[in-house]
């Protein structure tokens, strides 16, 4: 997936208290990740392929985005959604927003139209490029670096977001520990992450599109990364499975054992499959009706901090 081949392997915990965590083995050195990335989503939208196909592909999308709006709205997904578009920031007054790994800025975009100020880093030069080229003219800070190295003064930031980054990082609670020193006092920290505890992990095994070896380089369950953040100091922490995304997840996974069952080579996204849209939607459902009574089981984890 994405340019990166290979064979790599996962381990697995088996100590019950982290919930199945599992991580790379062996794993990359940082001086290798940036390879890891050269074909990446986070690098901006490509050209779009002229003609009647891409066409009838965005007239579909748009039709089975309309018709899953009641069964959404029924299941609580449609609120949930909403949550995940500001990262669970709705409720605060707008401040100062850090986004670690904002690719090409989406989120940072939504933010600023809200009110906030908005500051955004990520070690892809070609992520940061994308970025600059769509949303400079708003007057972004846009910086090429990670976390670790930015060195932000003390209590800088009101909030800080991480969006499905956390797993990509070798050294996450020294990642959260630098989140909480450089957050105001009463600061957010907000963080989504694949879960491993998932119920379509558990029916896709190592075609589950969470996995994406080798770029992430542990996958997470909920009490491993409440444990994460406690070892980084945070005392105020809250962690949660959601469905909101399960559709976009379970679909990936479905196209990956599809690849890995006839060899042709995978491009996210690149074909019209209605059978696959409507197949994934509805085990998103039965993931919404079953985190009723398991709560762990949903495709996304989320970790909220409060300093």
């Amino acid at each position: 997936m994405f340019g990166a081949p290979g064979k790599w392997s996962l381990k697995k915990c088996l100590n019950a208290q982290c919930g199945g965590l599992c991580w790379m083995d062996p794993i990359p050195i940082d001086d290798d990740l940036i390879y890891l990335y050269q074909d990446y989503p986070t690098h901006g939208p490509k050209s779009a392929p002229p003609g009647f196909k891409f066409r009838f592909r965005n007239v579909l999308l748009s039709v089975y985005e309309s018709v899953k709006l009641i069964p959404l709205g029924i299941l609580g997904l449609t609120a949930e959604r909403r949550q995940f578009s500001e990262m669970f920031l709705s409720d605060c007054p707008p401040g100062r927003v850090l986004d670690v790994g904002c690719g090409e800025g989406k989120f940072l975009y939504r933010m600023y139209r809200k009110g906030w100020s908005v500051i955004g880093l990520d070690f892809d030069q070609k992520a940061i490029a994308a970025a600059r080229q769509r949303y400079g003219k708003f007057g972004f800070e846009l910086l090429q670096t990670d976390l670790m190295t930015a060195r932000f003064p003390e209590n800088s930031f009101d909030a800080v977001t991480m969006i499905h980054v956390i797993e990509h990082v070798s050294e996450p609670v020294a990642v959260l520990a630098e989140v909480k020193r450089i957050l105001k006092p009463g600061g957010r920290l907000v963080s989504t992450t694949p879960n491993i505890q998932s119920w379509a992990h558990s029916v896709f095994g190592e075609c589950w599109r969470g996995l994406e070896i080798p770029r992430h380089l542990q996958i997470f369950s909920l009490p491993a990364l409440a444990s994460c953040a406690r070892k980084a100091s945070f005392t105020r922490v809250e962690v949660k499975s959601s469905a909101a995304h399960a559709d976009v997840i379970i679909g990936a996974s479905f196209s990956i054992k599809k690849a890995r069952e006839s060899g042709y080579k995978l491009r996210l996204g690149s074909d019209i499959d209605p059978l696959r849209a409507l197949r994934s939607s509805l085990m998103q459902y039965r993931e919404a009706i079953r985190w009723r009574s398991h709560p762990e089981c949903g495709e996304e984890a989320v970790l909220i901090c409060h300093k």
